[in-house]
């Protein structure tokens, strides 16, 4: 959502951002997120969220940081980022991220790019102590096309290579047993993605519907994702966004989960 807004509403000045994420298996999260102009057609993004999650075996804390640079040359825009996600004590990666889009009065259209390098850390009593380092390259796409003045259309997904079969790393299993929640580590290990959905606009608010799906690179479960959300001002500078969303595993069931994210715009006229 901010990377919409950051495209449609700042020409200049900047946005600043707070959320919070709970879902049905006792996950939290806590985001707090800015958008700064550099000029007419540059941005600087950073973000970061700690995710707490209550487990089966142990409750886990999870970071993800980052930052992102942003250049709209007209009509073809290039962003390149970098951000660390992960438990030290367990399981992180940093990860370097690279966009090439297409934007015009219609939509838009981006190939994507990400690597991530991960550093595992054995659980195990016979391993513990040791690491495992391993990899992922994604690649994706990401579209958006507007189909009236009110209406527009959303899908996107990557596909993601890993250096090693995770099914068969030693102690990995191990992740499946930290928590069920929609904000554990096993949902951040995955072997693709993808996402579609129509949005609807009402002067300054909007409403969206999308449907997603996923399957972890652990035990290629699939988790079927629907969500709702609503955006709209509450105040002269003040965005609101509401999400409410259900998750479908087929190994682990349903959760709901519910997020609300406050926009602050700041600088321009």
């Amino acid at each position: 959502a901010l990377m919409l807004l950051s495209a449609n509403a700042l020409a200049e000045g900047f946005i600043l951002g707070v959320g919070l994420e709970g879902d049905s298996q006792d996950g939290r999260a806590y985001t707090a997120f800015g958008d700064f102009s550099l000029g007419e057609n540059t941005w600087l993004s950073t973000f970061g969220t700690l995710a707490q999650t209550e487990g089966i075996i142990e409750d886990n804390d999870t970071v993800l940081a980052g930052a992102s640079l942003d250049h709209f040359f007209g009509p073809v825009g290039v962003r390149l980022g970098g951000s660390y996600w992960g438990n030290a004590d367990i399981l992180d990666s940093r990860d370097f991220e690279a966009s090439i889009y297409l934007r015009g009065q219609p939509g838009s259209l981006s190939l994507d790019y990400e690597r991530r390098n991960f550093e595992f850390d054995l659980q195990s009593d016979q391993l513990r102590g040791r690491t495992a380092e391993f990899s992922a390259d994604g690649w994706g796409l990401t579209s958006r096309l507007a189909i009236g003045e009110n209406v527009s259309l959303f899908a996107g997904g990557m596909t993601y290579d890993y250096s090693r079969n995770l099914r068969i790393q030693a102690d990995i299993d191990v992740l499946a047993f930290i928590s069920r929640s929609r904000l554990s580590m096993i949902n951040n290990l995955i072997d693709h993605h993808f996402n579609a959905g129509v949005e609807f606009r009402f002067g300054l608010r909007t409403f969206d519907l999308s449907a997603g799906e996923w399957q972890t690179a652990i035990d290629g479960g699939r988790i079927n994702s629907f969500s709702i959300g609503f955006l709209t001002p509450v105040g002269d500078r003040f965005d609101g966004e509401f999400r409410l969303s259900l998750d479908d595993s087929e190994f682990y069931g349903r959760t709901t989960a519910f997020s609300f994210y406050l926009y602050y715009f700041g600088g321009g006229s």
